[in-house]
C-alpha cells in the first residue's frame, strides 16, 4: 500500500508511470465536475470510476481487494476512514473474477482518514474496508482508477 497526496511530487514521481498517470489526472483535471460513472483516462487502457456515497457504519462495510488489478483512489471531497489488513491475516470469502473482486473477513490491521486530495495505491495482498463514517455520516466524492497490477512497470 502506498499513501500520498496529489501534491507531494517528490513521493509520487517516484512511483510507476501508471500510478502517476492516475494522479496526475486527478491533479489537472476538475473531478469534481464529472458525473458518477466510468471513464477511461485518455489515451490509457485505465478506468477510472467517479463516485459519490454517505459514508457508513463499520457493520456496513466489508473487506475486499483485487488480483488483476491494483486500486487507486483519491479523495476530491469528504472524509472517510478506511481499514487495512494485509489478505493473509483475514479469511476468504471468495473471488469473484468477472468484478476482480476478492471478500474477506476478519479485523483491521490499522486505519486511515482518507481526506480531501490524498491518494492511496492498494496492491492485490492489500485488503480494505472503505467508506467508514468519520463521526456523522458525510457525503464522500472519490475517484477509483484500475491500472492491471502486471502492466505497472
Amino acid at each position: 500500500m502506498i499513501f500520498t497526496n496529489l501534491e507531494d511530487k517528490l513521493q509520487n514521481n517516484s512511483l510507476s508511470k501508471k500510478i502517476i498517470t492516475c494522479i496526475e489526472f486527478a491533479r489537472n483535471n476538475n473531478i469534481l465536475d464529472f458525473a458518477n460513472g466510468s471513464y477511461f483516462i485518455p489515451e490509457t487502457d485505465i478506468k477510472m470510476n467517479v463516485m459519490s456515497y454517505n459514508t457508513k457504519s463499520e457493520e456496513d462495510g466489508f473487506w475486499g481487494s483485487h488480483i488483476k488489478y491494483i486500486d487507486v483512489q483519491v479523495m476530491l471531497s469528504g472524509n472517510e476512514y478506511i481499514s487495512i489488513n494485509n489478505i493473509y491475516e483475514l479469511e476468504s470469502e471468495g473471488y469473484k473474477e468477472s468484478d476482480d473482486f476478492c471478500a474477506y473477513k476478519g479485523n483491521e490491521l490499522t486505519r486511515i482518514l482518507f481526506r480531501k486530495n490524498d491518494v492511496l495505491v492498494f496492491y492485490p495482498e492489500d485488503a480494505h474496508k472503505t467508506s467508514l463514517k468519520v463521526g456523522e455520516s458525510e457525503l464522500v466524492k472519490k475517484i477509483k482508477s484500475n491500472p492491471k497490477y502486471n502492466e505497472l512497470v
